[in-house]
């Protein structure tokens, strides 16, 4: 006859059985024995670590502090235990305190991956990518077959333009994990960037870009609730010309975590015929660009017979009220007294009709300046004998260094030269303050417009570009409201460029005034104004 178990055996027992339940799932089977445990002893270091896991895996990181800093309040610091406070700390806002128990637990454990791996997330997010690759390259060599970490050590690659060691670690993790869409589509993404950055430098990459399309049909075949992967396909398909596929996949946007426009109780439009008595109205949705360029649709149905209304902030709807056949209105409750309605976002009308670079409207300009405007502002430009707006930022930073849009005002330089050139100042907000560190500012004039966000700097803006001999600017708004003008207008655009600029070409469908000049090697803008201003003398002979 053997002796009944100890009260120590059976916890032992409880802990195991709890574990076994929890590594296969079964939450609630192990929270049971991890319960009966802490019922004999409350104290139980073991058991409130378990019971702690669980609350961070089901998101309740308060209580998971509390329950991890109990136990680390019972036996000696823990690596383990210090690591996962650090994740919970970091999940509730307070990152700072995170890594300090991270450092703690690598302190006592130099070897345990995670809380390397757990630090360098924390890093990124801190904007210290330098140390946080250091973070994951330490992780990596402690397991380097861990899927997550490999994922997260390309996605920093590849913001450092290290396209092909981010491509590795894509590759691996996905000999580890196939079933991950997240790997495939970022793996798409690197593909694209390659094959975009060989493009630009003039050699012939398009089986790059039917991989990286194929990358992303895999992730989505795995995910199909992946909408990112569904725009960033739909994007190549666009640069391609492949306009209806590529628009039908960007179509996905109104999926994504924080869409661009809120969606109208009334029916979307589908593309059917004007009905008597029927507002079409078309919500203005993403960024000033996009609608500058995208309002073209509405006098576009208008001509056909709708009834159109444009929906924008009234910080756009101003200049937007120079569509020909179109309302515009800022407020949606403007619409209230007047149903029936269908609706539709802007950015979707040519994904509606189908749309091809063939079938794009083509009346340009169609948007107009203000003549009220136009004659107050005839006297304030000076009497140079050519006159060139420029705009050198965007105002905001894309994904990595390769795809920045932005231009250094120093590359101006060379244009600010020639004679009876004046550069005009088409920039709004804090990147006039860099005129004052150029040695050529006093040859750019700047314009006392309206800088308020709801205000008429558009309309300034237009009034001024309608005086210009020639606007060059990066990929902004600017450009698109110089194309819409009809006015001359070069862009400069990055080696990995805008879907809408499409692949090598230097003109566009969208504006017959615009002339593209591409880099061809990422971040080297000295070239691309090398040529512009090459194009600008043939302009003044």
């Amino acid at each position: 006859m053997t002796d009944a178990p100890t009260d120590h055996q059976t916890m032992a027992q409880l802990l195991q059985q709890g574990l076994f339940h929890h590594r296969r799932g079964e939450v609630r089977l192990a929270m049971e024995r991890y319960s009966d445990v802490l019922t004999k002893d409350p104290k139980n270091a073991e058991a409130l670590y378990y019971v702690a896991v669980i609350s961070c895996q089901e998101g309740q990181f308060t209580q998971g502090v509390d329950l991890v800093r109990r136990a680390l309040t019972l036996v000696p610091p823990e690596a383990r235990m210090l690591n996962l406070l650090g994740q919970a700390l970091d999940r509730l806002g307070q990152p700072l305190e995170a890594v300090k128990a991270l450092d703690q637990a690598i302190a006592l454990d130099p070897k345990l991956a995670a809380a390397h791996a757990n630090r360098a997330n924390i890093l990124i997010d801190a904007g210290m990518p330098a140390e946080a690759l250091e973070g994951f390259d330490r992780a990596l060599a402690l397991n380097p077959d861990s899927p997550a970490e490999l994922i997260n050590r390309g996605g920093l690659l590849e913001s450092f333009g290290r396209a092909e060691d981010a491509l590795k670690d894509y590759d691996r993790a996905l000999a580890l994990a196939p079933e991950v869409a997240e790997v495939h589509a970022n793996r798409a993404s690197v593909l694209k960037d390659m094959a975009l950055l060989g493009l630009a430098g003039g050699g012939d990459d398009t089986a790059g870009l039917d991989e990286a399309v194929a990358s992303y049909t895999s992730a989505i075949k795995l995910k199909r609730s992946l909408h990112e992967a569904y725009v960033a396909r739909g994007q190549i398909k666009l640069m391609r010309g492949d306009w209806p596929p590529g628009f039908a996949d960007v179509e996905h946007r109104a999926e994504l975590t924080n869409p661009d426009y809120k969606p109208l109780p009334d029916t979307r439009w589908d593309g059917s015929a004007p009905r008597a008595g029927e507002r079409l109205v078309l919500v203005a949705d993403q960024g000033p660009d996009d609608i500058l360029q995208f309002c073209r649709f509405a006098p576009a149905l208008a001509a056909q017979g709708h009834d159109v209304v444009v929906l924008a902030h009234k910080g756009m709807a101003p200049l937007l009220s120079t569509l020909q056949g179109v309302t515009v209105v800022s407020d949606v409750t403007a619409l209230e007294a007047k149903r029936p309605l269908r609706w539709l976002p802007l950015m979707s009308v040519p994904a509606v009709l189908g749309t091809t670079p063939e079938t794009l409207p083509r009346d340009v300009p169609y948007l107009a300046a203000d003549p009220a405007r136009v004659e107050a502002w005839a006297g304030k430009l000076g009497d140079a004998p050519f006159k060139i707006g420029i705009a050198w930022a965007t105002g905001t930073a894309d994904r990595s260094a390769a795809t920045q849009r932005s231009l250094p005002l120093t590359a101006f330089k060379d244009l600010a030269a020639l004679p009876g050139v004046e550069l005009i100042a088409l920039q709004k907000g804090p990147a006039l303050a860099e005129i004052k560190g150029v040695a050529f500012r006093d040859k750019i004039r700047t314009i006392d417009a309206d800088m308020n966000a709801d205000g008429d700097f558009l309309l300034d803006a237009a009034a001024v570009v309608s005086q210009l001999d020639l606007v060059i600017g990066c990929d902004a708004a600017i450009v698109h409201l110089a194309g819409a003008l009809g006015r001359p207008v070069f862009v400069a655009v990055p080696a990995i460029p805008d879907w809408r600029w499409m692949l090598t070409r230097d003109d566009s469908p969208w504006y017959p005034t615009l002339r593209i000049f591409r880099q061809d090697v990422p971040q080297q803008w000295g070239p691309v104004f090398e040529r512009i201003a090459l194009a600008v003398r043939e302009r003044l002979k």
